[in-house]
């Protein structure tokens, strides 16, 4: 589980990226205080986009249930490159 300091305060945000020939979303984790980060690259879904436009504690997204296959490969892809960002870029978090 995911959690950061501050009360989960830390938010993914979406945002749209149809410049090349893939559809894709670009998200970042914002942290108040502190400039977004880029986190990584997804293909575009609908759902996963809604979910993240506005953005989404990263919290309450690493422990969402549901069957829709893009927000599935989302938590996938956040819960393996969480440790790469919480090193690189110094994240606070609890163990």
């Amino acid at each position: 589980m995911i959690i950061y300091e501050g009360h989960g305060s830390a938010k993914m945000i979406g945002l749209k990226n149809f410049k090349g020939k893939d559809k894709l979303i670009d998200y970042f984790i914002e942290i108040p205080g502190r400039e977004r980060i880029y986190a990584f690259s997804k293909t575009f879904t609908q759902n996963a986009y809604d979910m993240c436009k506005s953005g989404i504690r990263v919290n309450e997204l690493s422990t969402k249930r549901t069957r829709d296959r893009g927000i599935m490969n989302l938590m996938k892809r956040l819960n393996t490159m969480h440790p790469y960002l919480s090193e690189y870029y110094e994240l606070p978090t609890v163990a």
